[in-house]
């Protein structure tokens, strides 16, 4: 299976945190998620999500847009029932706006096609016990700008036509992996192209929920 064939198979609901981010997100309600469920021997491992983080006991707050809140720095985490150590964590430490970018390969000047430019500062890890939790050959969390989104503000709707081609014809000294596989942590850059110079960037895979901060 050649690495597009895996990031597929995210879709598919193959892979443990696709359908974990989901319950995360809806921490007001107590329910499983959808997608969570959708994937058979993953329902009776991923927590309903509590008001508080189970790490700090600070709580947990999510918009109108099922998005959890998070200020830049601060990691969303997904923990799986019972434990207290994260399965998944991803922190946007930064977000630098932009009005242009250098071509990657031509180094000439490209601008964005949506109107701005969004340089992410990004730290991923997912902890080894991910792939004992899925039956697939690899667990793995997607990393692309595909999986990203941005909103005007908090509560309002999320756009996540940010990954167009001139976000990723960008020239990126230090570029993030396209996934994190577990047991692994990556630290990089992504590049978004927004209609917004300001509101909120969004990690949503399924876009049925994710984390949010704003910038």
């Amino acid at each position: 299976m050649d690495k597009k064939q895996k990031l597929a198979a995210l879709g598919a609901g193959a892979v443990l945190v696709v359908g974990a981010v989901s319950a995360v997100s809806i921490a007001t309600n107590s329910q499983s998620s959808p997608a969570a469920n959708a994937t058979g021997n993953l329902e009776d491992r991923i927590a309903n999500v509590a008001a508080t983080d189970p790490q700090t006991g600070d709580k947990v707050y999510v918009d109108s847009e099922y998005q959890v809140v998070k200020d830049l720095g601060e990691p969303g985490k997904l923990t799986v029932e019972g434990e207290k150590k994260p399965t998944f964590e991803i922190t946007v430490s930064k977000v630098q706006k932009l009005k242009s970018c250098t071509l990657r390969g031509f180094g000439e000047e490209i601008t964005p096609e949506n109107g701005t430019f969004l340089l992410l500062d990004v730290t991923a890890t997912l902890d080894a016990s991910a792939s004992e939790a899925v039956d697939e050959e690899l667990a793995i969390m997607p990393l692309d700008a595909s999986v990203f989104g941005v909103s005007p503000g908090q509560n309002r709707n999320v756009d996540y036509g940010v990954s167009t081609v001139a976000s990723y014809s960008c020239d990126l000294e230090n570029a993030l992996d396209v996934a994190v596989g577990a047991g692994n942590t990556v630290k990089g850059q992504v590049m978004l192209d927004s209609p917004y110079s300001s509101g909120q960037v969004v990690y949503d895979p399924e876009k049925t929920g994710g984390w949010t901060w704003a910038y």
